[in-house]
Formats: structure tokens, C-alpha cells, sequence
């Protein structure tokens, strides 16, 4: 072997074993996040990793919550909670803290006057900590991360929108408005597109009836939720403030009234248009194989994806995307969920749009309504601790759009980060 190609063999494999370090060091023992239940206490969840089977690994003692970061901190601070890490094998425990600061860090409230917020990701108080003898082995804050994309811009820019790992969110505009008598079995979400969206989500599943005199809403199936005038009008803001982040909007059903018809999807089309549309990337030949780079959507200044599952409608507006294909189980275990998911991963089938999503949550059952039991929010505590480890650990490089209920529950947004930059 010759001088140059020796040189050029070492820098390979320099750059092999740098990737095989970085992919390990997100994902290694004791690294730990902050979720919160779904429950309708909201409580602050610890979670940590127990895979340990590497010889230098190092298990924790004990997990906790602090109220600031302790990372170089000379002075001793009480723990808000303390774990023993070793009681609970599976690497998650439900605090009795609840969640309930009202403002989001970084000035990125929605109603606040004159407020230019802060790009970057920034946190709330709470920070989670794994230690080992004293040593801090993991330590990080739960919080928001609104302008992710543009941050790792120089990572993200080659990288095609449809090998990205894209944090979602089912029935994004279900989360307010229902009695409470039927809230657990209509809401998926308990957060509003604004904060969804500065939290760090990037895909909205919209579900969309009209009624008649009142005009277009939300529905989660033939349940009227809220109006869909404000809804755009809190991605449009969203997407002024932070103009590289790319959003992908999804019409994906339009349940009320049953025949909804041509005349319903023109009117419709054309309102989305006028609230919108200047801020839709057209597709035009953006749709062939993985999609287009990062940098193609950037150059074009055009930030907001929007699909529709009318075939009529998109072939109209040429600044419709084509059908974006859900994987939905329709399952309400989690061993089911899991199976379904992972056949589809597999099995999954090429399409017009580049882009397709998991629907990575359980759905209750017609008895479970008779009898008002396994509701979404149970549901959903049962399910995103597993999502968080399946697609972390399993399909890091295998999906798309992975979509939740309650998302606050796993820990997809910061996993996608993780993923698509390392």
C-alpha cells in the first residue's frame, strides 16, 4: 500500500470508529431525559437507560431531579427527587411533581406583545441527573427546542427531508374544547399547535368536517373540535419567527359531513391557500425518491409542506402535496402496536410523496368506549416510554414521521435531533 492510499485508509477508518462512538454516546447506559405523563396531572417522569452489557459501562446509583443544572456547580444541591436507580430495572419512574409552568422559555409564549424569541433550545427548571459515587454521568434539562433545524443547519443541509427522523403528533388540533365527560376519549393531544411546534414537533395531523353556516373545523372522526382559523394562524406565527424550520401539514381526512364533496374541498383548498399558501413549498419534482435536500427547500424560502388527501384537489393546486400514507395500527396493546409497526417499516410501500408517518399510538376499543375504560390518556402512558426505546434503540434509521399521542410522553423530538445530526 502505497503513501496516499495509507493515508486515505486511515482517515476511513478514523471516520468510521468517530461514528461508531458517536452513534453509542447518545444511547449509552445511564443517559437519561424528562417526560411528562399524560395523565390529567401531568406529572414529571425519569427515564434512563439500562441497556449496560458493554464492560465499560457504568450503572448509575441513583437518578435525580434537580431544579438547575448541577454541572460544575462547586456548591451541594438538594435533589427535588432521588432515585435508586437499581429499584426500578426498567429505567422510569413517575415523580409526584407535576408540570405546570405556564410560559415557555426563551420569550416564545404565543400572546406576549412586542416578545422576539430566542433561537436556540432553552429549559425549564427541571433537570435530571445520573450519578455514579458522586460523578454526574448524564445530565439534561427538559425543554423546548423551536429553531432545531436551523441550529444543525450545516448538518441538515445535504440530508434529504425523507431519511430525516420527523417528531409528529395524531390528531394535532385535538387537544382543547371537548366537555370533560368526553375529553379522554376525543383529545390526543394536551398542548396547542403553537406549543407543539415549539416544543420542536414538525408533522400535524389534521382531520378537518364542515358544518354548515359555521364553517371548517377540526373533528376527531364525527366530533366537532375546535375552528381551524386559528389553528393556521399560530403556524404562520410560528413559522415568521422561525423561518428554516420546515413544517409538514397533513389533511389527512375529512370525516364530517360523510360526502364530503368537491365543491367542500375547493372552498376549503382555497381558504388554506389564502391563510397560507404563500408559505407552501410547491412540490413540483421535489417528490421523486427521498425528497428534496434541505438546502433545495431552504434556497426556495418556502417552509410549510402541506399535503392533502384529496387526489382531485391536489391535481388543482399545484401547490398541494400528493397523499402522505399513514401506518395506523388500530390496536390497543403494545406488543400489537409493536408488531404492526414493524411489518410496515418493512413492508412499506413507494408512493408519490417522499414522506410517510407511524402512528405510533394505541386506540381504544368500541367496548373500552361502552365501558369507559383504556381512554387515550391511559393509553398513551402505556405506550410512548416503549416508542421512545423502539425508535431509538431499534429504527433509528428505518423511519420518517413518527407520530404520537400526547407527546410530551416520550422523548421522539430530542431522539430526532440526536439521530439526524450525528
Amino acid at each position: 500500500m502505497n503513501g496516499a492510499a495509507s493515508v486515505w485508509f486511515l482517515f476511513c477508518l478514523f471516520i468510521v470508529i468517530h461514528h461508531v462512538i458517536c452513534y453509542q454516546a447518545w444511547k449509552k447506559c445511564g443517559n437519561v431525559h424528562i417526560t411528562i405523563s399524560a395523565d390529567i396531572h401531568s406529572y414529571l417522569e425519569l427515564n434512563w437507560i439500562t441497556d449496560c452489557q458493554n464492560e465499560n459501562d457504568v450503572y448509575p446509583q441513583y437518578i435525580d431531579l434537580y431544579s438547575r443544572n448541577i454541572i460544575d456547580r462547586d456548591e451541594s444541591t438538594i435533589p427535588l427527587v432521588r432515585v435508586n436507580a437499581s429499584a426500578f430495572p426498567g429505567g422510569y419512574f413517575k415523580t409526584k411533581i407535576k408540570f405546570r409552568i405556564p410560559w415557555l422559555p426563551g420569550s416564545w409564549d404565543y400572546n406576549v406583545p412586542f416578545s422576539r424569541p430566542e433561537p436556540g433550545s432553552h429549559c425549564f427548571p427541571y433537570w435530571i441527573a445520573s450519578i455514579k459515587r458522586e460523578e454526574v454521568l448524564d445530565s439534561k434539562c427538559f425543554g423546548i427546542h423551536p429553531t432545531w433545524m436551523n441550529d444543525n443547519r450545516a448538518t441538515l443541509g445535504k440530508k434529504k427531508i425523507g431519511t430525516l427522523i420527523l417528531p409528529g403528533t395524531h390528531n394535532s388540533g385535538s387537544f382543547s374544547g371537548i366537555p370533560p365527560l368526553f375529553e379522554n376519549y376525543v383529545l390526543n393531544q394536551d398542548r396547542n399547535i403553537w406549543t407543539q411546534l415549539v416544543y420542536g414537533v414538525r408533522y400535524l395531523d389534521f382531520r378537518v368536517g364542515y358544518y354548515e353556516n359555521e364553517g371548517y373545523f377540526i373533528n376527531h372522526d364525527l366530533v366537532r373540535v375546535t375552528k381551524v382559523l386559528p389553528l393556521f394562524r399560530e403556524i404562520r406565527k410560528f413559522l415568521e419567527f422561525a423561518p428554516k424550520e420546515i413544517v409538514i401539514l397533513d389533511f389527512h381526512r375529512f370525516p364530517y359531513p360523510s360526502n364530503f364533496n368537491y365543491t367542500l374541498h375547493k372552498n376549503f383548498a382555497n381558504l388554506v391557500y389564502q391563510e397560507l399558501g404563500d408559505l407552501a413549498l410547491a412540490p413540483e419534482s421535489l417528490q421523486e425518491g427521498k425528497g428534496p435536500a434541505m438546502n433545495e427547500i431552504w434556497a426556495r424560502n418556502k417552509n410549510l409542506i402541506i399535503c392533502y388527501s384529496d387526489r382531485t384537489t391536489v391535481s388543482e393546486n399545484n401547490w398541494l402535496w400528493d397523499p402522505l400514507v399513514q401506518y395506523w395500527g388500530n390496536r390497543k396493546k403494545v406488543s400489537e402496536l409493536k408488531n404492526f409497526l414493524q411489518r410496515s417499516i418493512k413492508e412499506r410501500r413507494i408512493t408519490l410523496n417522499p414522506l410517510w408517518a407511524l402512528m405510533a399510538e394505541l386506540t381504544p376499543q368500541t367496548l373500552d368506549l361502552v365501558f369507559r375504560t383504556n381512554n387515550l390518556r391511559q393509553l398513551a402512558d402505556d405506550v410512548n416510554k416503549h416508542v421512545t426505546k423502539w425508535v431509538r434503540d431499534e429504527w433509528s434509521d428505518e423511519v420518517n414521521i413518527v407520530a404520537t399521542d400526547y407527546f410530551l410522553g416520550n422523548d421522539l423530538i430530542n431522539i430526532a435531533i440526536d439521530v439526524n445530526t450525528r
